[in-house]
């Protein structure tokens, strides 16, 4: 690939994203309920930022195709900062008891929500920057670094947390807002860009639908392939627990290994398979979508811990191929003066995904363990016959 120092900064930074994104997850649960927040609450925080992330995310994302890349990342950035520390501080007014809960409450809300305004053109942004300095036979390997440093980020981060929670509960969060600061910095001084992609004086792109034609069997691959991943997250410490009879204390333990290798399998895939031997998008969908279908059939069988941990093994290495795959089918269909739109509907309608997947799966989890893990099957196997089949994504040549 060119630009080999632009994708090294690009990359160090988004694993810092995914880093703050982390150990988020792991502080504000335990830190909100000290301050009184209900499950519910807490969970009606991430929701609420994720909604407006599903409409704001495909604006940045045309943003950048006429303003530039590097400039929406640093907005991003920068926003990203302010809303961890704006959310910090207003865990710190709680736990002070300097306002009211009725008021902290809806603070936190609109902290999170500062990310979702302006951090949500990070992403798209950061993969079209990509898809402009790749050919077409590279797209994919490109597209699956974006992917990879966030979750590289997303694995490093709780042990991080851990560590820097020794200072005090709320350190993880003025952390990660600091290295969001940096990483702006290392944008702004050091990322190479030749300027907007459209031009003074250019036509611009009209504005991308979710319903083009071009992109659409990607964007239902990308929501078959969120959706199963959200159920998947939100319901596996659960299982492991009922099926295997854990108490507390083991089950954190358990879950904390699975996650680890769904972790680590999905960056081999990214990291190791893709970059290694460069395969096309429909391929890789195409392999990574039964390797998540056997992945759920080894749930339903049920077993020991070790069927469970091989189960997750082939689960990370099917979403690993499966998200840069639909992400660089996705780009390989459209324009080169289009690339930050797809990006931005590719994003969105990820979260949409991560929205109702686990509603689902936890209603169904409630009336048999099984029942999450049977329709995430039913789902891929779908998924692999509409890829299998369709004529727009058998028609891609990369």
């Amino acid at each position: 690939m060119s630009h080999p120092r632009g994708f090294r900064i690009l990359f160090a930074c988004l694993v810092c994203i995914g880093i703050g994104q982390s150990m988020l997850f792991a502080i504000l649960p335990p830190a909100a309920r000290k301050i009184g927040l209900t499950p519910f609450q807490v969970s009606t925080i991430f929701a609420t930022s994720a909604t407006i992330w599903v409409f704001l995310s495909p604006m940045w994302g045309r943003r950048s195709d006429v303003a530039g890349r590097r400039s929406v990342i640093l907005i991003g950035l920068l926003g990203f900062a302010l809303s961890m520390t704006l959310l910090a501080a207003m865990i710190e007014i709680g736990l002070a008891g300097l306002l009211p809960m009725i008021l902290v409450y809806p603070l936190m809300v609109a902290s999170r929500s500062v990310f979702a305004l302006l951090g949500s053109g990070t992403g798209p942004a950061s993969q079209a920057y990509v898809a402009d300095r790749t050919s077409r036979t590279e797209r994919t390997a490109g597209v699956s670094l974006v992917s990879a440093a966030l979750g590289a980020g997303q694995t490093i981060g709780p042990a991080i947390g851990a560590g820097l929670t020794i200072i005090g509960l709320l350190a993880p969060l003025y952390f990660s807002a600091a290295l969001a600061v940096l990483s702006a910095v290392m944008i702004w001084a050091y990322l190479p860009e030749d300027g907007p992609p459209v031009k003074h004086g250019e036509e611009r792109p009209p504005k991308m639908s979710f319903r083009d034609r071009r992109v659409l069997p990607f964007l239902l691959v990308a929501t078959c392939q969120q959706a199963v991943r959200a159920t998947t997250v939100i319901t596996l410490a659960f299982f492991l627990q009922d099926t295997l009879h854990l108490g507390a204390k083991q089950t954190v333990q358990y879950s904390g290994i699975a996650f680890s290798v769904l972790a680590v399998s999905g960056l081999f895939a990214q990291l190791v398979l893709v970059q290694r031997f460069r395969p096309s998008a429909r391929f890789m969908m195409g392999a990574g979508l039964p390797l998540s279908l056997g992945a759920f059939v080894l749930f339903v069988l049920r077993g020991g811990f070790g069927q469970f941990l091989a189960a997750l093994v082939l689960l990370g290495m099917g979403l690993g191929l499966v998200r840069p795959g639909y992400a660089a089918g996705a780009s390989l269909s459209v324009e080169a003066n289009e690339q930050g739109a797809v990006a931005g509907l590719t994003g969105a309608i990820g979260v949409i995904g991560n929205i109702f997947g686990p509603l689902i799966g936890t209603t169904l989890y409630e009336m048999n363990p099984i029942g999450p893990y049977a329709l995430n099957a039913a789902i891929m196997a779908c998924a692999l016959v509409f890829v299998l089949t369709n004529r727009r994504i058998r028609a891609l040549r990369a």
